[in-house]
């Protein structure tokens, strides 16, 4: 039980309740949100009083104050999150050499051979969480396990503020009962497919023989499986802190529901994020594109890239087809773009790439050098002229992985 996964709880409502000086407790019914006027009303994050009320994240703030009516509206913070995310990753690593953080509000820790240092795991989890709260004003729930299947689970078993022990003995007896969806990585597709196979707890899916798993689902039906019996042999390899992804999306003031609406909206996203990219020295391998549509639901797809880069058009170009191929014709709510697997080497082109990267380069250059100095909208794309965004972009500091 050497493995420790450290989830700061209900994060960005936290830090709400943190900073307002004892305006608001845990127990206010808190939500932070966009502005719910406009159509960036979504809910980000909210006190367990009000989760408890069926609110949850990406909910329009009407639908959230239809349960929970005397809930507290405040906008989001973002620059104050990625401070108390960097005194969280501060205090985590004063535990142990290897750690990995699991984005902006999680940490696993590696404790092996920390136990003379803190004590044992459940010991060192209970300090953690401690003086979290006594530093930080926030709490944590932290999973003690075997492996970071079992830490993760653990965090997630009990919620606020609590310490899980989970291990080969008390799995079955912790988990297995759990809805499939709980078990890390099942997602809601996964979970609507297991369903109608008749799998609907973690138990049920544990119970599956693993081949025929690996035929239904593929290599993904073998790995839910041994998640689902506790086995995970991933082995947690502290990173130096860089960087790996970088995400920009925002809710469009009016639905786009043609092609050209969806294209100049997202072409938007790609530039704002390539500027960003630039900015941190930064090319990207894999490009993704998320789409909400006007009934909430969502998809998304991604794709490897030719070559790293960090051109505008260049990543637009890779980026259109899948949006085309994702939209087919339905209104689309919200819009985004992300950048994987990012780098700073050089591009590796061919000989034919380079007089067209290097005129799209020079074009982002030039442009980069106003905006830096008057602001970004001071040049625009003829094509998003038409193209109104929110008042305040949607904002990913850290990416899971």
């Amino acid at each position: 039980m050497s493995i420790l996964h450290v989830d700061l709880n209900s994060f960005y409502a936290s830090c709400a309740v943190a900073d307002s000086g004892g305006k608001y407790t845990p127990e206010t019914p808190l939500i932070v949100c966009g502005d719910p006027k406009k159509r960036h009303g979504i809910v980000l994050a909210a006190t367990y009083p009000v989760k408890r009320r069926g609110v949850r994240a990406g909910m329009p703030v009407w639908q959230a104050l239809s349960l929970c009516p005397g809930a507290v509206l405040v906008p989001p913070e973002y620059g104050r999150y990625v401070e108390y995310s960097g005194a969280f990753m501060n205090i985590i690593r004063s535990y142990s050499p290897v750690t990995m953080r699991y984005g902006i509000d999680e940490s696993y820790i590696d404790y092996h051979g920390c136990e003379h240092l803190f004590g044992t795991p459940e010991q060192a989890a209970h300090t953690i969480r401690e003086r979290v709260k006594r530093e930080l004003s926030l709490t944590v729930s932290v999973g003690v396990g075997d492996n970071m299947t079992m830490a993760k689970m653990g965090s997630d078993y009990k919620k606020p503020d609590a310490v899980t022990v989970v291990n080969a003995e008390n799995w079955g007896r912790l988990m297995w009962p759990l809805p499939v969806e709980n078990l890390m990585y099942v997602g809601r597709a996964s979970a609507r497919r297991l369903r109608s196979m008749g799998i609907f707890t973690i138990g049920d899916l544990a119970r599956q023989d693993p081949a025929a798993m690996r035929a239904m689902f593929g290599v993904n039906g073998r790995a839910m499986w041994e998640r689902a019996n506790g086995r995970d042999d991933t082995k947690l390899v502290s990173e130096p802190e860089r960087q790996k992804s970088l995400s920009h999306s925002t809710t469009l003031e009016h639905d786009a529901c043609g092609d050209a609406a969806v294209c100049a909206a997202l072409l938007r996203q790609t530039e704002q994020a390539a500027y960003r990219l630039r900015r941190a020295g930064l090319r990207a391998a894999v490009a993704g594109v998320q789409l909400r549509y006007a009934d909430l639901q969502y998809e998304s797809a991604q794709k490897t890239l030719p070559h790293v880069t960090d051109v505008t058009d260049e990543l637009y170009a890779a980026l259109r087809p899948l949006a085309l191929s994702l939209h087919q014709g339905r209104a689309v709510r919200q819009i985004g773009v992300s950048f994987g697997r990012l780098t700073g080497d050089a591009e590796q082109l061919s000989l034919f790439e380079t007089a067209r990267h290097t005129r799209m380069r020079a074009l982002d250059e030039a442009t980069d050098a106003l905006r830096g100095k008057y602001g970004f909208d001071v040049v625009r794309r003829m094509s998003t002229l038409g193209y109104t965004h929110t008042e305040k972009d949607d904002f990913t500091p850290f990416a899971r992985h």
